[in-house]
């Protein structure tokens, strides 16, 4: 009936819920529908007791909409779950707005802005399925919502129960092999000053590099950088681009002290066919934007998305019934 990574992805659905004990008998919830591990995000509110899920999904890249539809509402009918779940493709139908209790601030549904809240329940609650620092404008109108006295919060990540920012470190271990580093006895510059910094350096050294940096000081990436084997790109607030004419670090003097370093970025600006044209080896192969993880924690595995996602609802129920939780990151 299932492959081995939907079995799989059923079974720490299922002790994830437990693990919380999340509950969200009576509750109507709003979330999205995407690709890959992210098909199981309506499921994992029908299986903790949602008695609607309304679901949006979008072509992408990633895939057709009426494929991950077709895909998602497959496992719901197996699991007997497919009657509380409704989805649109392209589409945030006004009905699914006015109707949700919860409504998740997932990709499929931002911007979460005016046009949007003002045809939600005044007593909506809106999990961030991230945690509160790392919240953004242009995902969610936290001003909106704090003057019509909307509830937002963030998820703590690190929670013991669940400890989904953990896997950053083992994100970035796993991108630094991609791009042909070993980690094991590597110099490596984490370019970064907030938690994410923190934990990759962790990872890092907790893999056996030789010296690990953790800076944003330009004069620091300098100090000893012939001997750099890769920057790792991190820093969750930079808005400025890495390189070139508006780039705030000099690629040709780093070119010029070590001909052989290499940049992989999880957040930030970084413009990698510029640096390819370089000779630099840059990794993921791609344009780095800031603020947005080139890869998400869902490239690690299941684990981390699925402990997130349910985290995030049990935010929500928290919020609904004023139940205090260390989870919980209020605005």
């Amino acid at each position: 009936m299932f492959d081995y990574q939907t079995k799989r992805a059923i079974k720490l659905i299922n002790q994830a819920i437990d693990t919380l004990s999340l509950n969200l008998d009576g509750q109507i919830v709003l979330t999205e529908v995407g690709s890959n591990y992210y098909i199981y995000t309506p499921i994992i509110a029908a299986l903790a007791g949602a008695e609607k899920v309304c679901a949006i999904t979008k072509d992408s890249r990633y895939g057709k909409g009426e494929d991950i539809k077709k895909e998602c509402l497959r496992i719901a009918a197996a699991l007997g779950v497919e009657n509380k779940i409704e989805i649109s493709i392209n589409v945030v139908p006004d009905e699914f707005i006015a109707e949700a209790d919860i409504i998740t601030n997932s990709g499929n549904l931002r911007p979460l802005n005016e046009s949007i809240l003002a045809k939600a329940k005044k007593d909506v609650v809106i999990p961030l399925m991230y945690e509160k620092w790392e919240v953004r404008k242009e995902d969610i109108d936290i001003d909106y919502c704090q003057k019509n006295k909307i509830k937002v919060a963030g998820t703590w990540e690190e929670h013991p129960d669940i400890n989904v920012f953990g896997a950053c470190g083992q994100l970035a271990i796993k991108l630094a092999h991609e791009a042909g580093y070993e980690v094991f006895g590597n110099n490596i510059v984490v370019w970064s000053d907030d938690h994410f910094g923190d934990v990759v350096s962790e990872g890092f050294r907790s893999a056996g590099a030789k010296r690990v940096i953790t800076t944003t000081n330009y004069t620091d990436l300098l100090n000893g950088f012939k001997e750099c084997d890769f920057i790792f790109v991190c820093d969750y607030d930079e808005t400025r681009p890495y390189f070139g004419s508006n780039g705030f670090m000099d690629l040709d003097e780093l070119v010029s002290l070590n001909d052989a370093f290499g940049v992989v970025h999880l957040y930030g600006e970084i413009d990698n066919e510029l640096l390819s044209n370089k000779g630099v080896n840059v990794y993921p192969m791609r344009k780095g934007i800031a603020k947005f993880m080139t890869q998400t924690l869902g490239y690690v595995g299941l684990t981390p998305i699925i402990n997130l996602q349910v985290a995030g609802l049990k935010v929500a129920e928290c919020m609904i019934k004023n139940e205090e939780s260390e989870l919980v990151q209020y605005f």
